[in-house]
């Protein structure tokens, strides 16, 4: 047994609590995040339950290859995690990495913070554990409206032997998407004292299927200019939080009608904490020599989850703290290895696109974080494209703002 102390114990539940559901999903609306979660015996056994429920159904509908000795071991080391953050033990089988592993896999499948799959524009709530989520997404006064922005969200894909696709971008005109810049570097050559170009031997172009058990393919057209991007590089290890990790694009041809292009959210009110938010893309599977050493949480996460990159899922969590200054927000969502690219949208100012999420921590103290929008728009841009900021590319597009 491994005894734990209690500074230990108190920074695993400094980095949990804040993301467990109340009673393991089965929570009011309203509650969500706000009265703090159970952890008696009873309601911890409840949500070892769901997740247990949620593992195997996953099995059931060939969403995950896990070995069935993983799951129940990560559901062991999940109750003894919640037992130890309750006070109810000092002592746990596995090390405190497991546990925190195994802690982390609980959020993601009771209710907590589920990832749903998308399916012909709409959350597929059986994909994952709802809790109040469903309720809150199938209000029919946002129900639309989440439709539109999960129609608007598409893949870029590369042809490459080892990566057939580079990232996530979201519509914001009938013809121009927006995605990081560390993206783009994957299929744009940027030659010293020369303009960018689009390596076309690796064919980029954007689709908007890529589902589950659902469209393969919707709607898909080449990438034919970079608009505008950040004016540095980003680095291939690591965040620099002071790069803007932003880049826009022309597609070769409009998207049909249907696809509404999305808005851009302005205004403080947009990004606090705990304002309710979802993350929609592509879940990418982390490369390990981008992360350094994989820690046993990512571990255990690729494991369970492997079967599930990139397909389109929405994400739902919340705004969290950040020190980081008004331009970068933090999110609790969970966006399973990487959402490069993945718009993060306000449930209180749909549609409209609070931020765009371009990385996250893979420590002990998981974190995502996003640019807000409202606070990039007059940033320089590289020099030598069509639009030198932001804010004069919505302008020259006809891309929509709002502030609230």
């Amino acid at each position: 047994m491994e005894r734990h102390d209690r500074s230990s114990i108190e920074s695993l539940a400094a980095e949990i609590m804040p993301r467990l559901s109340p009673d393991g999903g089965a929570f009011e609306t309203a509650e969500i995040g706000r009265d703090g979660p159970d952890l008696s015996p009873s309601a911890i056994s409840a949500r070892i339950e769901r997740s247990e429920e949620t593992l195997r159904r996953a099995v059931e509908m060939d969403l995950t290859a896990a070995d069935p000795a993983l799951t129940r071991q990560v559901l062991v080391n999940g109750r003894e995690g919640l037992e130890l953050i309750a006070g109810q033990r000092d002592r746990t089988q596995a090390p405190m990495a497991a546990v925190a592993a195994a802690l982390e896999v609980i959020v993601r499948t009771d209710g907590s913070r589920p990832s749903f799959l998308v399916r012909e524009d709409a959350p597929d709530f059986a994909t994952s554990p709802a809790g109040g989520w469903a309720d809150l997404f199938g209000d029919p006064l946002r129900e639309a409206e989440v439709r539109t922005a999960l129609a608007a969200v598409g893949r870029i894909d590369i042809t490459h032997p080892l990566m057939p696709y580079a990232g996530t971008g979201w519509l914001v005109a009938p013809d121009v998407i927006v995605t990081n810049r560390h993206v783009a570097q994957l299929f744009v050559a940027f030659p010293e004292g020369e303009a960018p170009r689009l390596r076309t031997e690796l064919d980029p172009r954007f689709d908007f299927g890529h589902e589950f058990a659902g469209r393969d393919s919707a709607d898909a057209r080449p990438l034919r200019e970079l608009l505008f991007c950040g004016a540095r590089a980003i680095p291939p290890v690591g965040i620099d939080h002071g790069c803007l990790d932003l880049a826009v694009f022309r597609l070769a041809a409009p998207v049909p009608e249907t696809r509404r292009p999305l808005a851009l959210a302005e205004g403080r009110r947009v990004a606090l904490p705990q304002t309710q938010v979802f993350v929609a893309g592509y879940p990418a599977r982390p490369d390990p020599a981008s992360l350094g050493t994989v820690s046993e949480t990512d571990r255990v996460l690729r494991l369970l989850f492997d079967k599930l990159w990139g397909f389109k899922r929405l994400a739902p969590g919340e705004i969290t703290p950040s020190t980081l200054g008004g331009r970068t927000l933090n999110h609790d969502a969970s966006t399973l290895g990487g959402n490069s690219g993945s718009l993060v949208m306000g449930l209180d100012s749909l549609p409209f696109v609070t931020g765009l999420h371009y990385g996250g921590s893979w420590g002990g103290d998981r974190t995502n974080w996003a640019h807000v929008l409202g606070a990039v728009l007059d940033e320089p841009g590289l020099p030598g494209l069509p639009h030198t900021t932001l804010a004069g590319l919505c302008a020259a597009e006809g891309i929509a703002r709002r502030a609230f």
